[in-house]
């Protein structure tokens, strides 16, 4: 099944409209073909909901790249569907992710009636958000294949004439704005998570506008610059996930020494355990990202990157 990572059949001339028909087609196909798997099949294969978790933000940011495109209602529709389901995949997908660090914990280790508690509550939480899922999709008043029909059909040349006509007129100007946010959310107190969390969402946006616009540049672009923020994103995905179970851990530690202060003890040594994990990995992956912008400064990438978006086009 495709991914809808990298754009086919565009180039640097491909005229936006084309362009925006082929991108937004590609990475809606990805949502319809992953939603059902999502919906019906998750015990199979976590890998379905992570999936359309990721194929969502794709659409979603295909859908903000070509939104001069677009009318402005065809737009927010398509944005409003897409950001229920990523919301609702991604409660899915963090309570999977929970349960996979439990179990690598928990494997050739001694049980403990802590870590059973958190696999069952987790399990639970698991569920209910499967549900949330199915409701997200039952919401939608038409099929996804409608959606995706009605969206690329909608599609129209800019309306301005002074505005950007080809891939290229767009690609540069927005991949250069995007890596100055960068820059920008990365040059304020990372110690602070809330800003760190900033760096991720603009790296995020670099990487999946980087991927709609690779046809346009040579192949460095795609072949070393793309897999450097891509890394990136990977070091700030794990931080994420830690900070995302440390408020989960440390809300429910809270609630069963209230509700059960009988059981606090038996069920302590899981949950405090697995909290002092999640509370040391974060500053370690903080610290391997300001490692990481150190060598992305200091070997001269993201000049690379800036030099590249100023080059002449591909023919």
């Amino acid at each position: 099944m495709q991914s809808g990572k990298w754009i086919t059949d565009l180039r640097p001339d491909t005229l936006l409209p084309d362009a925006a028909r082929r991108a937004l087609t590609v990475r809606l196909e990805v949502v319809r073909d992953y939603l059902p798997l999502a919906l019906h099949q998750p015990d199979k294969d976590p890998e379905h909901v992570h999936q359309l978790r990721v194929a969502t933000r794709r659409a979603g940011a295909a859908l903000d790249i070509f939104s001069v495109c677009l009318p402005t209602k065809v737009y927010k529709t398509a944005r409003k569907r897409l950001r229920r389901l990523r919301r609702a995949a991604g409660e899915a997908r963090d309570w999977d992710v929970f349960l996979l660090t439990l179990t690598a914990r928990q494997r050739g280790r001694r049980p403990q009636p802590g870590i059973d508690f958190l696999m069952g509550y987790a399990l639970a939480q698991r569920v209910a958000a499967q549900e949330h899922l199915r409701e997200a999709n039952a919401r939608l008043p038409s099929s996804f294949d409608r959606l995706l029909a009605e969206t690329v059909a909608a599609v129209h040349r800019p309306r301005s004439d002074s505005g950007p006509r080809t891939l290229i007129d767009l690609a540069r100007p927005l991949l250069t704005r995007l890596l100055k946010e960068l820059d920008q959310a990365a040059a304020r107190d990372l110690e602070n998570y809330d800003n760190l969390h900033q760096v991720r969402i603009a790296g995020k946006r670099l990487r999946y506008a980087m991927e709609v616009f690779a046809a346009c540049f040579d192949p460095p672009f795609r072949e070393e610059l793309y897999p450097a923020v891509e890394e990136m994103q990977e070091i700030l995905g794990r931080a994420n996930d830690s900070h995302v179970a440390i408020g989960r851990l440390e809300a429910l530690r809270d609630q069963v020494r209230a509700v059960l202060p009988g059981e606090w003890q038996r069920f302590r040594g899981g949950i405090d355990g697995l909290l002092r994990y999640h509370r040391r990995r974060l500053p370690r992956e903080r610290a391997r990202f300001l490692e990481w912008w150190r060598r992305w400064q200091d070997a001269g990438t993201e000049a690379a990157l800036a030099n590249l978006l100023k080059a002449p086009a591909l023919s």
